[in-house]
């Protein structure tokens, strides 16, 4: 006899089949965006460390101006020396912007300053931003 409707509503072979090819395709999207933030805000933090680095170590020098190029490599490599490889596959010391500001240090009627120093400090900004490569999960979708 040919089977009716009802037997196949019945019929319990092949459920976890059918419901695995359902979700699966969720799941895959789910994990996949998982890794890919989980990979950018990894290098995110890499380059905060670096960031934070270089402005420490311009900080901390007499002529802020003199080892700019050397701060920019530090940030981008960890080192103040060539050769050692980036802390970001795609980020270059050309990505690393260095901006002094004098700000006047008066002793208010409090009597304590505001910064450390003389009556004028140079105050330094590092700022940086570097293409994501990723792996291209994000931009499978779109993003």
């Amino acid at each position: 006899p040919l089977p009716t409707p009802r037997d196949f509503i019945r019929e319990t072979r092949g459920v976890a089949a059918t419901e695995a090819a359902l979700v699966l395709p969720f799941l895959l999207a789910l994990g996949g965006g998982v890794l890919e933030f989980g990979m950018m805000y990894h290098q995110m933090q890499l380059m905060e460390t670096g960031v934070r680095d270089a402005a420490r170590y311009l900080a901390r020098t007499p002529n802020p101006s003199g080892v700019e190029s050397a701060a920019k490599l530090l940030a981008v490599t960890g080192a103040v020396t060539p050769g050692a490889p980036p802390r970001v596959r795609t980020w270059e010391t050309g990505h690393v912007t260095v901006a002094y500001r004098s700000v006047a240090n008066t002793r208010p009627a409090t009597g304590s300053r505001p910064y450390r120093g003389g009556d004028i400090v140079e105050v330094v900004r590092v700022e940086t931003s570097a293409p994501y490569a990723g792996l291209g999960f994000l931009a499978l979708i779109r993003l």
